[in-house]
Parts: structure tokens; C-alpha cells; sequence
């Protein structure tokens, strides 16, 4: 057999290498390729927005805790089935959001918003109306209120403002899932499909208030 020159086992050699380096780069392609067909795949739909609506507070109460059940300085305890309501924010990718700005505002046992000119009686004073949590590193947040109560032909719903860095402020409500919604004018202006998705299921807690509920809620920012 002829010996090869070294040119020709030089050029060879190169050949080899450019090859191996094309499968390997062809390989790394089509590995980041499906790495993104698998990450949109799992990522989380964001929370449908909802209009904030007439009644977030125009001025904040002094008293804006996580508690709305108790105000400070006052003796009562507000009317309604104590709620324990709690949730996580998270990014679509399913990362948790920390430091994230939870607002959450409702009507009272009878129909009434504080804070927000709706000065209608009968009226529970002893409700704090408005709160304030922020989520911890797991992106958990948590309030104590009352089971929200229809009103004015609108189902039971909390109203939530979250608020995190680098992201729009999110806007939403959520609903009771087995409540009524039908006939509801919000809701019949969002795509279909958005109250379930807004709903949260509420369960029995031992050990708490006689009747208390607990709900939770999962929150996905865009």
C-alpha cells in the first residue's frame, strides 16, 4: 500500500476534526432545541387580569396588615366565616417571586367596601377592608379575612394587586369555586374559560375559628 504524504495526513486529520466538531455542535442544536420545546411546554399561563373597579381604597387605612378581621385599636372582631387565604407568586417557569407586593381589598359581611367612598350602611366597622402581604423566598404569602359575600349582582370574589420588580403589576379577582357566577357583568367581558382559572376551592380548618375556611391561590406573572 502507498504511504500517505504528510499533506494528505494533515488534511485528513483536520477533516476528522472539523467533522467531529459539526455532530457535536448538530448535537448541542438540537439538545438546546428541545430543552425549549420542553420549557414551553411546562410554562404556567399567567393570571388572567380583571378590572380593579370603583373600589380600591383613596386613602389607605392606617391599620393595612395581613389580619383584616382585627383593626388596630378596636375591641370587635369583624363580622363573616373567618377565610385563611394564602398562595404562592411565581414566574412562568414556575420560579418563585420574592419581595412581591400583595394587595388585597374586599366588601364586608354587607356588601360594603371601606375606604373607598362607599359609605352605606349597615357597615361593619370592626373590618380592616384592605391588606398588605409580602412574599417570603418561596414567593408564600398569607391573609386572615372574611369569606367574601355577593353584592350588588356580583358573585363573592377578593380583589389582588401584586406588584414585583421587573414585571407589570398584575390586577385580578378571585372567585369561590361552587359559587354562582352566571349573569356576573365582569366576567361575562373575559374570555371564556377565565372564572376557572380565577377560582380557588375552600376547605374546612381544624383547630381555628368555628367554621373556618382556608383557600389557597397560585399567582403566575408574565
Amino acid at each position: 500500500m502507498p504511504r500517505v504524504g504528510p499533506n494528505l495526513e494533515s488534511a485528513l486529520a483536520r477533516r476528522r476534526v472539523t467533522l467531529r466538531f459539526s455532530l457535536a455542535l448538530t448535537l448541542v442544536n438540537a439538545l438546546t432545541l428541545a430543552a425549549g420545546v420542553a420549557a414551553q411546554a411546562t410554562a404556567r399561563a399567567p393570571t388572567p387580569s380583571q378590572t380593579e373597579g370603583p373600589f380600591y381604597p383613596r386613602t389607605l387605612p392606617a391599620d393595612r396588615d395581613a389580619d383584616l378581621v382585627q383593626v388596630a385599636g378596636r375591641a370587635g372582631r369583624a363580622q363573616g366565616i373567618v377565610l385563611y387565604f394564602d398562595g404562592r407568586v411565581v414566574a412562568r417557569d414556575g420560579r418563585p417571586v420574592a419581595g412581591s407586593r400583595v394587595e388585597l381589598w374586599q366588601a364586608d359581611r354587607f356588601g360594603r367596601y371601606h375606604h373607598a367612598g362607599d359609605e352605606g350602611t349597615p357597615r361593619d366597622d370592626n373590618f380592616q377592608g384592605y391588606g398588605v402581604a409580602t412574599t417570603d423566598a418561596e414567593g408564600r404569602f398569607a391573609f386572615k379575612t372574611i369569606r367574601p359575600v355577593a353584592y350588588g349582582g356580583r358573585p363573592p370574589h377578593l380583589h389582588l394587586k401584586v406588584s414585583a420588580a421587573g414585571s407589570p403589576a398584575l390586577t385580578t379577582q378571585v372567585y369561590i369555586a361552587g359559587d354562582r357566577t352566571d349573569g356576573d357583568f365582569v366576567l361575562a367581558q373575559s374570555p371564556s374559560g377565565t372564572v376557572a382559572r380565577l377560582s380557588m376551592a375552600l376547605v374546612p380548618v381544624d383547630g381555628r375559628e368555628p367554621g373556618a375556611l382556608a383557600g389557597r391561590f397560585e399567582i403566575v406573572l408574565n
